[in-house]
């Protein structure tokens, strides 16, 4: 399938962007232009994907598939991919037709192998593990596995 099922996801009239992330906090690819603070939530979808794995436990609906985040403007659908070793992103306008999309979606993803997401990696810049710049994604996720471990049901 190589890279041509992201072509696919961009071509949809009722998705506006498709994001590409992998889990050590790297943009691998984006259908829209990246401001330099964009490459922060990259970062942030392991934390969302803990906190919906963590709230799916504990209301014991099995494990989630995916995160849709609803927004004045528009959704957010957010898949795990192959072990949640990547993250892709939807952004979908408000009118949408969610259930026709999430459905498209699903069927491209469930036949993504690693080597089709690895052809994005081949395009980015290499990092020195020393590079401040680098957000360390298993730390932040640490750290929301932490702090939700020491919340009592019920506090803020």
């Amino acid at each position: 399938m190589t890279a041509e099922w992201f072509e696919r996801l961009i071509e949809n009239r009722y998705i506006e962007a498709i994001l590409l992330a992998d889990n050590k906090g790297r943009v691998l690819r984006s259908s829209r232009p990246l401001r330099s603070d964009d490459e922060l939530i990259a970062s942030m979808f392991q934390s969302v994907e803990v906190l919906a794995q963590a709230l799916s436990k504990e209301l014991q609906c099995g494990a989630a598939q995916m995160v849709q985040i609803s927004a004045q403007n528009g959704h957010l659908l957010m898949f795990p991919l192959i072990n949640s070793t990547y993250y892709l992103v939807a952004i979908v306008g408000r009118a949408a037709p969610l259930l026709l999309l999430m459905i498209e979606l699903e069927r491209i993803i469930s036949d993504l192998t690693a080597g089709d997401i690895a052809v994005f990696e081949d395009d980015l810049p290499t990092y020195r593990e020393d590079d401040s710049e680098m957000l360390d994604a298993a730390e932040l996720i640490r750290a929301v596995q932490e702090w939700l471990g020491k919340r009592t049901p019920g506090q803020n």
